[in-house]
């Protein structure tokens, strides 16, 4: 070996060393950020305000506002409280008046699902010990299918309501 490639041996071991010590303190920085993002940002430690929520809280709220009926709240709206439950919305079936302004109260008693009435823009999550609030204006009778679009367990395929939309007033 002649001295040039003893030197250049050296040289090139020693940019190799600088190389290995650069990826491993990359390395460690990537863990530490890491671990601080996993800690902070998905609430293993909380340093501002924590929220509980009872997911029966939302149930008892629905139950105590006429769950299941078509309430009349003014000259031409109606107020439908609605939940979301081991696949099945309570209640199944929902009369309302042809043009009348509905408001749906939307909560889940156990998984989140979504409240969707399909051919409208009526879409929502049902969380549990959440109320949602939707408003939408049925212009046309027929009967629109209440289904959950958020997969809430192995009989999700099966959740489906009903909104039935006639030309005579809710009772």
């Amino acid at each position: 070996m002649t001295p040039f490639d003893e030197a250049f041996h050296a040289s090139a071991e020693r940019h190799e060393r600088a190389f290995i010590v650069c990826v491993i303190v990359m390395m460690a920085l990537l863990t530490v950020a890491t671990m601080f993002y996993v800690v902070h940002d998905f609430g293993l430690v909380t340093t501002t305000q924590s929220f509980h929520s009872d997911p029966t809280a939302a149930e008892r709220e629905v139950a105590a506002a006429d769950t299941g009926r078509v309430v009349k709240t003014g000259p031409n709206s109606y107020a439908v409280h609605i939940t979301g439950k081991a696949w099945r919305w309570t209640p199944g079936v929902i009369h309302v008046p042809e043009g009348a302004e509905v408001t749906f109260y939307v909560t889940s008693s156990d998984v989140l699902h979504g409240f969707e009435i399909q051919g409208t823009p009526v879409n929502l999550t049902a969380v549990p010990g959440v109320v949602g609030t939707v408003k939408y204006t049925f212009h046309r009778t027929g009967v629109f299918r209440i289904i959950c679009n958020e997969y809430c367990g192995m009989v999700h395929h099966a959740m489906i309501g009903q909104v039935i939309v006639d030309a005579r007033a809710a009772e």
